[in-house]
């Protein structure tokens, strides 16, 4: 592929996330309308904390944040770890916000460990019932379209196929935790091929959470690499992707 080819693709893929881009500042800007409106009736500590965000006190906040949820005499590494275990399972929240949140909260390296460790084991809960119980409670968690688009997926069962699947963006890494119990591959390998999919783009997030609340200069090397594999692996997603499913996709950007 010419670099006249791979900078026609980079501008179409530019404009076909625009919509997606444009909703999520749509959204952004309802969920800042509904946090305004309810902010006068949430309890005077939370308050503070917006207020000092409002004010670009980033510092500040985080600390005051830290103070409130360490109030609660329990430390706050523990739900952190199970609202990401739980993410994975459930998806009350999205693991991005909690990514960003744990950069925030515990800076870039030690937010980055307690993500991944909330990650590995919410993704072994979720294969293990898939294992134990079979593809009747995979088809509990997940949606009908994703589980006859993984079919292939399933019959192949390849390690390198599930890597693939976990590194991409925008793919339902969450749901192949629990098609990924349907296979005869062995449960540790397959943690380990999710722990190395999930790692860099958790990379990002947390390095953006503290940037915005401590700050971790030592893991710019660590940003620059997760970015850098994050935007190889975006623009040749459709041949993965193709690959990965058996599909027949063709690349009209092939000259």
């Amino acid at each position: 592929m010419t670099w006249r080819a791979i900078l026609d693709r980079l501008r179409r893929k530019l404009i076909s996330i625009a919509p997606v881009v444009l909703a999520a500042v749509a959204i952004f800007l309802v969920a800042w309308l509904l946090l305004y409106l309810v902010t006068p009736f949430l309890p005077q500590d939370w308050q503070d904390v917006l207020e000092l965000l409002n004010r670009g006190d980033w510092h500040e906040a985080r600390d005051q944040l830290r103070v409130i949820l360490e109030s609660s005499e329990m430390p706050i590494e523990i739900p952190f770890v199970l609202v990401q275990a739980l993410q994975v399972i459930v998806a009350p929240i999205p693991g991005q916000l909690a990514g960003l949140l744990g950069g925030y909260l515990f800076g870039f390296w030690y937010g980055l460990f307690l993500t991944m460790v909330g990650l590995t084991i919410g993704s072994w809960i979720a294969m293990l019932l898939g294992r134990l119980f079979g593809v009747q409670i995979v088809r509990r968690f997940v949606p009908t379209d994703t589980m006859a688009q993984m079919d292939d997926l399933i019959s192949r069962g390849g390690l390198w196929n599930f890597l693939v699947i976990f590194i991409l963006p925008g793919l339902p890494d969450d749901a192949v935790c629990f098609v990924a119990g349907l296979t005869r591959l062995s449960l540790w390998k397959l943690m380990v091929m999710m722990f190395i999919g999930r790692l860099p783009g958790m990379a990002v997030l947390c390095f953006v959470g503290s940037s915005a609340g401590e700050g971790a200069s030592e893991g710019y090397v660590v940003f620059a690499v997760a970015m850098g594999a994050s935007l190889v692996l975006w623009l040749f997603s459709e041949e993965l992707e193709a690959w990965v499913f058996g599909g027949e996709k063709k690349n009209a950007d092939q000259t």
